[in-house]
């Protein structure tokens, strides 16, 4: 069973990824895959040099770069997972030929998040390049700590991988627009988790509502990885420990929901005959 299972798994990597890059050869598809979000981190630089003429010495700007190149990783695996249920079901219509399969749905999905987290790491080498080489960042690798870049990317990844199997499980029992709901709560997200400003900006009744959310410790941990530990003066105040467990206990809780709303969003699915559904229009 379990060798069927990662059979099962290893396929939809494969096809997730012939899906995606359309069959195209992997450094031309991976360099088109980066052009919009490494245009944003690029362009969010050139407007902050209207304030200031040197941004790589400016320790908030280095916080606003970071936290954009990170969170691309959630857009890209959150929107991914959504665009696999809808390419499954109404593009190339084989859901229920997916669900035939020994292997466990979510798990074929999951398999099919490995492409978008492929394409997500390689946006952010190539974002973190360009600010390198050709922006002038001080994003040498000797400055990074890289066991608490580790660490937090793989609890950021849990987290966002749960947040992105409960929109997944939504678009089972509803149609497509979920997908733009998925997109809108991204932005929201961007809005919440001290992305491009400090949680101490926003509003009192939101500050505890950013605080309990996994994203926004794991980009002040990527942040800290690379050695900005001013940018949020109030999550500057945790140690980098007590970050890592909040962070660790948020991710648990996040993950857990996102399985078990996936699996209860699948059962209404089946139990109303939704699986197949097209809602094209």
């Amino acid at each position: 069973m379990i060798r069927q299972q990662a059979r099962a798994f290893w396929a939809s990597i494969r096809i997730g990824w012939a899906i995606e890059s359309n069959w195209t050869s992997v450094p031309l598809y991976l360099l088109y895959a980066a052009v919009r979000p490494l245009a944003l981190c690029v362009l969010v630089y050139f407007v902050y040099k209207v304030v200031n003429p040197h941004p790589g010495g400016d320790p908030y700007f280095m916080g606003i770069y970071l936290g954009n190149t990170f969170f691309t990783v959630f857009i890209t695996l959150t929107g991914g997972l959504s665009w696999a249920i809808i390419t499954d079901r109404e593009q190339y219509q084989i859901v229920r030929y997916v669900y035939i399969t020994p292997a466990p749905f979510m798990m074929t999905i999951l398999g099919r998040a490995v492409t978008f987290l492929g394409i997500a790491f390689s946006n952010v080498f190539l974002i973190l390049l360009v600010g390198r080489f050709a922006l002038g960042l001080p994003l040498g690798v000797g400055n990074v700590n890289w066991l608490l870049l580790v660490l937090a990317q793989v609890l950021g990844l849990v987290a966002a991988a749960g947040i992105g199997l409960f929109f997944a499980g939504l678009l089972l029992v509803t149609a497509r627009h979920s997908l733009l709901l998925a997109e809108g709560i991204g932005g929201v997200f961007l809005l919440l988790c001290g992305v491009l400003y400090p949680t101490t900006k926003l509003p009192l009744a939101l500050q505890p509502v950013a605080w309990l959310n996994p994203l926004t410790l794991w980009i002040e941990a990527s942040r800290r990885a690379f050695g900005v530990v001013s940018f949020d003066t109030r999550l500057a105040t945790l140690p980098t420990w007590l970050l890592l467990i909040l962070l660790t206990l948020l991710t648990g809780a996040f993950a857990w929901l996102g399985v078990r709303a996936f699996l209860g969003f699948e059962h209404l699915a089946k139990r109303h005959g939704k699986i197949d559904q097209t809602t094209n229009y």
